[in-house]
């Protein structure tokens, strides 16, 4: 019995001791190292500034006790190194502040090998103004080419550096009054900026959100985007501009050695251009050179400062309007954005554009000189022959009739073709002064 019991007495005591081992693991466990670092009270966007009356209560920011084995390895302890600090990227609930997300003053600079470049846009056509300095936007387009309307990304995620003149986000976080915003732009997207504008491209910027990575823009490319704005008769192209995804480089010393040489025997004669077969016909249209707003009045002095006139091929925009003047007076329904052209549409129902082209013919015009001169001896019964080579051959002008219908009624614009495929506005005439003259022309063709 004495055995039985001492060896009980040794599995008891073990136990005690394993037990013993457990519990001091366990409280150790517990005890996990905390300290306390500054984290967001709420969710704050990027450009964010920070200042001393922001930490006076928990609105903005607060202090919280977190484990230090969680903590990233750049955190922000103190409050006061918070003060006049802006936010480079936005900071989520509980979240803790990095060092190197906060900027002094809040300026944004370029970054390396980027250049800077700005447009006009109004706050309509900019998120209502939630677009600063720092953030990330798409560059929309929509263009018409022919009877179809394209609409696409025309840059992507690209990194506003100012608003105006504002580097800064205003108290507010937002701009209401925007007139241009500023980009950081490799060359090759600053003259595609430039060339959407020529080619009449409305204009939009899409406030990407924070998380959006630039995975989501692996299907866009510049070069298709350049094809997209050409057409078959108006080709568009872009040279000399580095890449958005090029470095700019250095350029290579030209070695003279590595010149090919032109052999007389290897030059091959220039191409033969094609004669052409059809002439591409142009009209002058009107194009705002600024944002008009809707129901603004239309007046003389407004198309001469808002508007200017371009000539463009008249299969490109067939229905834009070139001359304001019938519809002084009236309103601007729905408003014109820059860079866009003017269609009836946007008036009050006073411009009706009429595409068809009525050709008049009229009797050909003898050059004085060809008349034969009278000689003494000639009786009227016995005109002096006119020898053929005496003759010199009539030229026969070409016009076309433009008809502009409005409330008063119609006006007939006459042009008259000057050189091949090029016409001048003669005269106006209204309804029944280009009847009178057709009819008059054809009876005079008989």
């Amino acid at each position: 019995m004495k055995q039985k019991n001492v060896i009980l007495m040794v599995v008891a005591v073990g136990c005690g001791l394993v037990a013993a081992f457990l519990t001091s693991q366990m409280s150790a466990k517990g005890q996990v190292e905390q300290v306390e670092v500054v984290v967001a009270a709420k969710d704050l966007p990027v450009g964010t500034m920070i200042t001393r009356d922001d930490l006076k209560d928990e609105k903005i920011v607060k202090i919280k006790k977190v484990p230090k084995d969680g903590l990233p390895p750049q955190v922000v302890t103190n409050k006061e190194d918070l003060i006049d600090k802006r936010l480079s990227r936005p900071v989520r609930v509980e979240e803790t502040f990095n060092p190197q997300d906060l900027s002094k003053g809040g300026a944004i600079t370029l970054p390396d090998g980027y250049d800077m470049v700005s447009f006009q846009i109004g706050v309509g056509n900019a998120a209502a103004g939630f677009i600063g300095p720092g953030s990330r936007v798409n560059v929309n387009a929509t263009l018409r080419l022919g009877n179809k309307t394209h609409a696409f990304p025309l840059l992507v995620n690209m990194l506003v550096v100012a608003v105006d003149t504002q580097t800064t986000y205003s108290k507010d976080g937002t701009f209401p009054s925007m007139n241009t915003v500023s980009f950081a732009v490799k060359e090759k997207q600053a003259l595609l900026l430039s060339l959407a504008k020529s080619r009449g491209c409305s204009l939009e910027l899409m406030l990407r959100h924070p998380s959006k990575s630039a995975t989501a823009d692996e299907n866009y490319n510049i070069d298709d985007v350049i094809k997209l704005l050409s057409s078959a008769t108006d080709k568009a192209e872009i040279k000399g501009g580095i890449g958005s995804d090029e470095q700019p480089k250095e350029k290579e010393p030209v070695k003279p050695e590595v010149k090919p040489e032109v052999k007389p025997e290897t030059v091959s004669p220039p191409p033969v251009a094609p004669t052409p077969v059809v002439k591409i016909e142009t009209k002058k249209i009107l194009i705002a050179k600024r944002d008009i707003a809707p129901n603004t009045d239309v007046t003389a002095d407004l198309v001469k400062e808002a508007f200017e006139l371009t000539e463009l091929p008249a299969s490109f925009a067939p229905n834009a309007v070139g001359d304001l003047s019938p519809a002084y007076g009236k309103q601007f329904k729905t408003g014109v954005a820059t860079g866009q052209w003017v269609t009836p549409a946007m008036v009050d129902s006073v411009l009706k554009p009429a595409p068809q082209f009525t050709a008049v013919y009229p009797k050909p015009e003898v050059q004085p000189e060809t008349k034969p001169e009278t000689k003494p001896e000639t009786t009227p019964m016995q005109p002096t022959p006119v020898q053929p080579s005496e003759v010199k051959p009539v030229k026969v002008r070409k016009y076309h009739d433009v008809a502009l219908h409005d409330a008063k009624g119609t006006v007939i614009h006459r042009y008259e073709e000057v050189e091949p495929g090029k016409w001048k506005k003669v005269k106006e005439l209204t309804a029944e002064q280009a009847a009178k003259e057709a009819a008059q022309a054809e009876k005079d063709a008989k």
